[in-house]
């Protein structure tokens, strides 16, 4: 109690040191993760001090009998010669001392829950719940160490399927990394699995980790592939779902190769071009295999109001009302998307083909030195409106933060080769809605994008070209539904 200000200088002492050495490295240099690292267990360390010092502030303690207070006792030894095994240092792995300190929690949970009895009284709640709060602060200090060795995505509950899924690549030992790859919307975990703990060496699989359903729907998702078009859809090595409200994961085959977003911000333009003509020999081929002649109805209006009330607390006055000039009538934006919906019962797709569901830049691989194309992220596939990905992609281009003008040129041709490429395929299969219904699900794409746009001005582009795609089209003549022809230029140029 009286050194409890020398913990916060101690705390303070390991911030400004590695602070310092931050400085003198590049954030993702050698050593770096190590000295965040450290500061996370530092800072662990200090609330689980401050845990220890509330004890002392429970006045309804002090008047307790001793008996409320003997279940507990041999539970707070153990906790206090659990700390014993958190020496850091930080040339070592500390890998060892944090699943030790892992099997401890374990134990000390399950004693915890066996607790009985006092729990029921005032003073009983009040140790539980502190006690719970201790045991809570030494597993996330073992994750923590692991993560001093490994990287931030490896935890207790994920190491041993981590380590096995190494295993399958090289030799039985403890020597492999995990380096983060991508933070997602979704908060999901995505890191890639190296032989070595160096950032050099050879990425051998791909960790990912999110809700369980999603872990599930990915699954599916690649065996639908696998099924179809195996080539472009990695293999499943390994996953762990126990129940479905939690989390689960999974480690996939790793791609060769670079994503289009990657070619595209970094101007490599005559590469993305190639990509591009090899989706479209790609798409093709898996049109055709896998046409079924049912109807497809992706139903992109109601995909558009389920994610409005998003969009909308992104930007609540991007969408406008309804609006008169000079006695024209202008429809608010709700209007355009009932209208636009009916409109989608006359000019269903007439097949169903597998697609991708989320075909964004980032979810294409393109490797070079094999002239072949992946895809990833596949959780959302289903057998649908190839136009829906086509709508998906276009826009996943148009919204990318390049706004000089050589680059939107360069990614203007990049929608028009595409554009292109499908109508040729449309045309091929007798598809004469096929302008209409893109229309529709650029509407939708570009409308449901502006959720992720925080430049107003922007946004705003985005958002008036799916006000005027729907207006365009909700105005035709139902005769003339299938004459109608996509203003391509107009849409995409700035």
């Amino acid at each position: 109690m009286n050194r409890k200000g020398y913990r916060k200088t101690l705390q303070e002492k390991v911030e400004l040191s590695v602070a310092m050495d931050v400085r003198r490295r590049k954030v993702d240099g050698p050593g770096f993760q190590q000295a965040k690292s450290l500061e996370r267990l530092a800072r662990l360390l200090d609330q689980l001090g401050q845990a220890c010092l509330d004890f002392t502030d429970i006045r309804a303690l002090r008047a307790a009998p001793d008996k409320h207070f003997k279940p507990y006792a041999k539970l707070i030894r153990r906790i206090r010669k659990s700390l014993a095994l958190v020496l850091i240092n930080p040339e070592d792995a500390n890998t060892r001392q944090g699943l030790k300190l892992g099997r401890r929690v374990a134990k000390l949970t399950a004693s915890l829950d066996e607790v009985s009895g006092p729990a029921d009284s005032d003073p009983g709640q009040v140790l539980h719940f502190q006690i719970h709060r201790m045991i809570h602060l030494l597993s996330e200090i073992a994750d923590a160490l692991l993560a001093a060795n490994f990287g931030p995505a490896v935890r207790l509950q994920n190491y041993k399927q981590l380590r096995n899924a190494a295993h399958a690549f090289a030799d039985e030992s403890d020597s492999f990394g995990v380096e983060r790859l991508a933070l997602t919307r979704s908060g999901s975990t995505i890191a890639a699995l190296r032989a070595e703990h160096e950032a050099s060496s050879e990425v051998m699989a791909v960790y990912k980790e999110g809700q369980a359903s999603k872990v599930l729907e990915e699954i599916s998702g690649v065996d639908q592939w696998k099924k179809v078009y195996p080539k472009v859809a990695p293999s499943v090595i390994s996953h762990n779902v126990e129940h479905e409200d939690e989390l689960g994961s999974m480690v996939i085959e790793h791609l060769p190769g670079r994503t289009l977003e990657s070619l595209l911000l970094n101007s490599q333009w005559d590469l993305a071009g190639i990509l591009v003509n090899k989706l479209g020999k790609t798409l093709r081929k898996i049109w055709k295999s896998s046409s079924t002649r049912e109807h497809a109805e992706p139903g992109y209006m109601q995909q558009l109001r389920k994610r409005l009330p998003e969009t909308r607390q992104t930007h609540p006055d991007l969408f406008s009302e309804a609006q008169t000039i000079c006695g024209l009538v202008r429809p608010d934006f709700n209007q355009l998307v009932d209208r636009a919906e009916n409109l989608e019962n006359r000019v269903r797709a007439p097949f169903s083909v597998l697609i991708h569901g989320d075909f964004n830049v980032d979810n294409l691989i393109y490797d070079e030195l094999k002239d072949r194309i992946y895809f990833i992220d596949l959780h959302r596939a289903s057998y649908s409106d190839y136009v829906q990905d086509l709508s998906v992609l276009m826009v996943s281009i148009y919204r990318l933060p390049l706004l000089d003008e050589s680059a939107r040129t360069e990614m203007r041709a990049l929608v028009s080769q595409l554009y292109r490429f499908a109508r040729r395929f449309a045309k091929s299969r007798d598809d004469a809605s096929f302008d209409t219904r893109l229309a529709v699900a650029l509407a939708r794409s570009f409308a449901t994008s502006t959720r992720f746009i925080y430049d107003k001005r922007f946004a705003r582009r985005l958002a008036l070209r799916a006000s005027f795609l729907l207006e365009s089209v909700t105005r035709l003549n139902p005769d003339k539904l299938e004459t109608y022809r996509l203003p391509l230029e107009d849409i995409f140029s700035d």
